[in-house]
């Protein structure tokens, strides 16, 4: 191959390879930081009866949407906001709104503490963003609700119950921060627990909880 056309193809190449990393880069930059990045552990229990019943246990990795009721998941997904970008798109998006305003049905699994069986006393794994309820003398939290999204709870009004895993933590919980989501390690339970700050119908026995660097909510659009 003529030197000059093997110089140009190499450039070429070097061009869509830097294009290539750029695009993975900016598309998945917080699915690379989940695989690559160190995730020490923030919290681990410091109770040794739960730990002995989880060490033989299998781990099922748990998404937000599995925790829905069929029927509820219906109705929720039927009024999920699009990305609008256009004026015809927003005007779509604000008669939906409406709509479920409007919707008896929306309005009800809205508070919906209908819970899913499947996965009742098994050892678990589920991402998300943790909102104090209350704290040890140490500041360090001690009841928690774990929420699909940032600011559910606290900026924004909470999830449907069945949305929302309430946990009592025993042990320091080290660095925590607000805006950090984690991915919380432990025996789901069904149950209901009510705060001023929201409702939920699931329990957390934790194990252990660490860094999660990816969006965990799979069923909201944000």
């Amino acid at each position: 191959m003529n030197p000059k056309l093997k110089l140009t193809f190499a450039f070429i190449c070097c061009i869509a390879l830097g294009f290539g990393i750029a695009y993975v880069y900016v598309n998945y930059q917080a699915t690379l930081a989940q695989w690559f990045l160190a995730k020490p552990k923030h919290y681990q229990t410091e109770n040794i009866e739960l730990i002995s019943k989880t060490d033989n246990m299998p781990l099922i990795s748990l998404e937000w949407s599995q925790l829905l009721p069929v029927h509820d998941k219906a109705i929720l997904q039927k009024y999920q906001q699009r990305d609008a970008n256009t004026v015809s798109e927003l005007t779509d998006n604000i008669l939906l709104s409406i709509q479920a305003a409007t919707d008896t049905a929306y309005s009800n699994t809205m508070m919906s503490v209908d819970t899913v069986d499947s996965f009742d006393g098994e050892l678990v794994s589920i991402a998300g963003f943790i909102v104090p309820i209350d704290f040890f003398d140490t500041q360090n939290p001690q009841n928690i609700f774990i929420v699909p999204y940032f600011g559910a709870c606290v900026h924004f009004p909470p999830p449907p119950p069945n949305q929302i895993i309430f946990a009592q933590l025993d042990g320091k919980f080290k660095d925590f921060d607000l805006t950090q989501a984690y991915r919380l390690k432990g025996v789901l339970s069904r149950d209901l627990f009510e705060d001023p700050l929201g409702t939920s119908a699931y329990v957390l026995d934790v194990v252990s909880i660490e860094s999660y660097f990816d969006n965990p909510d799979d069923f909201r659009a944000h």
